[in-house]
This record gives C-alpha cells, sequence and structure tokens, in this order.
C-alpha cells in the first residue's frame, strides 16, 4: 500500500509539471524574438489564454494532489508539517471565517 500510494503521489506531481512545462512552451513558441505574443486573430488570442490559465488551474490541482497523497502517507515522519497548514485552512474555511 506504501509503495503504491507513493507511486500514485508521485505520478501526480509529475503530471502536475508536465502540464506546467507544456502551457509554458506554447507561451514561448507563440513570442516572437522581440518577446511579444503573437496570435493570427483575437480569437485565438481568447482561445489560448483562457486554455493556459484552465491547464495551469487543472496543473495546480494535481500538484495539490500529489502533495497531499505524499503528506498523508509519510504522516508520522514529515507528512505532517505538510499537512498542517492544510488542516488549518480546512477549519478555517469549515468555520466561515473570511
Amino acid at each position: 500500500m506504501t509503495l503504491t500510494t507513493d507511486a500514485i503521489g508521485l505520478l501526480l506531481l509529475a503530471l502536475g509539471t508536465v502540464v506546467v512545462f507544456a502551457v509554458k512552451r506554447a507561451k514561448f513558441r507563440r513570442t516572437n524574438r522581440y518577446g511579444v505574443e503573437r496570435f493570427p486573430t483575437f480569437g485565438a488570442k481568447l482561445r489560448a489564454q483562457f486554455g493556459s490559465h484552465i491547464l495551469i488551474g487543472c496543473s495546480a490541482v494535481l500538484l495539490a494532489a500529489g502533495t497531499i497523497t505524499l503528506a498523508w502517507n509519510h504522516m508520522d515522519s514529515w507528512g505532517w508539517i505538510v499537512m498542517a497548514p492544510v488542516a488549518l485552512l480546512m477549519l478555517y474555511l469549515l468555520l466561515g471565517l473570511t
């Protein structure tokens, strides 16, 4: 169980990292030599930026899930350091102290 959970956590972290690099690479390919992004139409710009935002959000979820999975599996050694702020945030949201 421990090895499987570690593998799943590492896979989630790797997928999140790959998505971030793919988004950054796509932005680099759209950039000309002066550092300005070029698009054929305004609609293409909106689609590209919306897609980038969605993919960055998905990668954040993947990275968070991988980190929490690994931290939960290693709670006895170092996981509590990661899970303590997460638990405090969840308590803050649960109590509705906004």
